[in-house]
This record gives structure tokens, C-alpha cells and sequence, in this order.
């Protein structure tokens, strides 16, 4: 399939996409090469999975330097995931969807589990937003205080309740 990054129109916006991934309720995948940050688009033709299938190099230390960053937040939204097993068979609302902003809330469907909320902004411009029964930023950035989180133009954060 056509890797994460290509789909995207704004590369800012990598992290919602795998905040989302990790959040929402199911299975997430990751194809090799994704946390890295790699792009390549599947094509419907004879060897239109070239571009999705790179040679890798022979050692992690010749990966390119930018993707990096992209690997250590893939690292620390699966840590969250395994920290909350719960979230294979999560439940979520959607509390909060304008033109830029998104807030939703993934719940355990046995109560075996704190809620978890996901705040995302696409804005130009900082913004505030209700997150009810937030107590903590979990990762991401955000500010959270009395029941609202501060983002930055196109932040995000994930809490727990």
C-alpha cells in the first residue's frame, strides 16, 4: 500500500496520523520503512511496488538522519498502546470535529482501562480546547489546565483521564 507520509498533503501532520493509528480502537500496522518517516506511492502497474519497497541500508546508522524523530514518536505511541492493552477494543466518540480541530475519547469497552483522549489541531493559529476528565498530557505537546488543553498551531496531545 502507499506508505503514511505520501498520503499526507502537509508533513506537519505525521504525528496526528500516528497518534490516530495508536488511539483509535483495532490493530495498528506499521510497514517497514514507515517509522522512519519513508515515503513511496503504490502503483497499479507491473513493479508499482517498487517505490514502497527500498533497499535498506546495511546497518541502522546509515538510515537518513531525519527520520529519526519519526522512529522515537513511533516508539513512544507504542509504548503508550502496550501501556493501555485495552485499546485493541476501544470504543470512540468524537467530543469535539471543526474544519481544524479534533478531539475524541477512546474508552475501555470492559473498564478495564483509564480513558484516553486524543486533541488534534490542523490551525495556523494556537488553540484551546475542551478535554473533559483530562488529567495528564501523556505525549504529544500540549498545555492542560481546568478541563481545557492549549495547543500550538498544528499540535497535538494524547491524555489520560
Amino acid at each position: 500500500v502507499t506508505r503514511i507520509a505520501s498520503r499526507l498533503t502537509d508533513r506537519r501532520h505525521l504525528p496526528h496520523t500516528l497518534a490516530l493509528l495508536m488511539v483509535l480502537g483495532g490493530t495498528p500496522t506499521i510497514y517497514a520503512g514507515d517509522e522512519q518517516g519513508m515515503s513511496g506511492v503504490k502503483e497499479e502497474r507491473a513493479g508499482g511496488d517498487d517505490a514502497i519497497r527500498p533497499l535498506f541500508p546495511p546497518t541502522p546508522a546509515a538510515l537518513p538522519a531525519d527520520g529519526w524523530g519519526t522512529y522515537r514518536l513511533h516508539q513512544d505511541l507504542i509504548g503508550l498502546r502496550r501501556r493501555n492493552p485495552w485499546l485493541h477494543r476501544a470504543r470512540t466518540e468524537r467530543l469535539t470535529c471543526t474544519n481544524t480541530t479534533l478531539v475524541l475519547r477512546s474508552t475501555a469497552r470492559e473498564g478495564d482501562g483509564s480513558p484516553l483522549l486524543l486533541a488534534l489541531s490542523v490551525d495556523d493559529a494556537p488553540v484551546t480546547l475542551e478535554v473533559p476528565g483530562a488529567a495528564a498530557v501523556l505525549a504529544g505537546s500540549g498545555r492542560l489546565h481546568d478541563g481545557v488543553v492549549e495547543l500550538d498551531p498544528h499540535g497535538w496531545a494524547v491524555l489520560g483521564a
